[in-house]
């Protein structure tokens, strides 16, 4: 009985030793535990609040990009391309060599006085070989009357030949000015089959006239439904 009790009492000190250990580790676990809980709290306030401002800055740069594109496509309104001719036709001075080509291109007559041109130089590209395209001359106009009479023009006598050569003007307009206004083509199509007048405005918007009733779109997607409503009628 003795024996056994000595026994007993051993291992009963072992196991108290080892309910001890895993007590301290118990102990140790739970304060790593509120550590980690904490910290976790904090880097979830972090993370809300960079969240937060994230958004803010977002909405700031669309803003900005907004007003820079807007500036930049305000800034070309008096610009327009010329494709098609010939490299160093220009020669030394492109702004008088523009001057004379625009009426030659669209007719004299069409020109009461001389078109003013301010500035005017090939795309800012590597000079092409002989076998390539040439590159586009951009042009500034003085006056803003010019360039939508420039472009008409342009249009109304299409297509044009300088020297034997096919010869396009277009608008100067941003990338993204070119890509909202692009957005409207199916539909513009459609609205003109159904009987309406179109035209865009700067930079991207839609003017339709329909039955003497005069509607501006900003979006492709409200000029599709107008479009649709009116082919519901035919």
């Amino acid at each position: 009985m003795d024996d056994m009790k000595k026994s007993m009492e051993g291992r009963l000190d072992t196991i108290e030793a080892h309910l001890s250990t895993l007590q301290n580790d118990h102990g140790q676990a739970q304060q790593r535990l509120d550590g980690l809980e904490e910290a976790l709290s904090h880097t979830d306030v972090r993370i809300t609040a960079l969240e937060t401002t994230c958004a803010e800055l977002q909405v700031a740069n669309g803003q900005l990009k907004a007003k820079i594109n807007d500036l930049e496509g305000r800034s070309r309104r008096q610009n327009i391309r010329i494709v098609g001719i010939r490299e160093g036709e220009e020669k030394a001075n492109p702004t008088d060599f523009v001057a004379r080509l625009i009426p030659e291109l669209l007719g004299p007559a069409n020109f009461s006085k001389p078109v003013k041109i301010d500035r005017a130089h090939r795309s800012l590209k590597p000079k092409p070989r002989d076998s390539e395209p040439p590159r586009t001359i951009i042009i500034k106009v003085h006056n803003d009357r010019d360039v939508p009479k420039i472009l008409r023009l342009s249009r109304q006598q299409a297509p044009l030949h300088y020297q034997g050569r096919k010869v396009f003007i277009f608008p100067d307009y941003t990338a993204d000015v070119s890509s909202q206004r692009q957005a409207f083509s199916n539909v513009r199509k459609k609205l003109i089959d159904a009987g309406a007048k179109c035209s865009l405005r700067f930079p991207a918007k839609l003017q339709v006239v329909y039955n003497s009733e005069v509607k501006m779109f900003t979006s492709p997607t409200d000029a599709e439904r107008f479009a649709t409503s009116l082919a519901e009628q035919v």
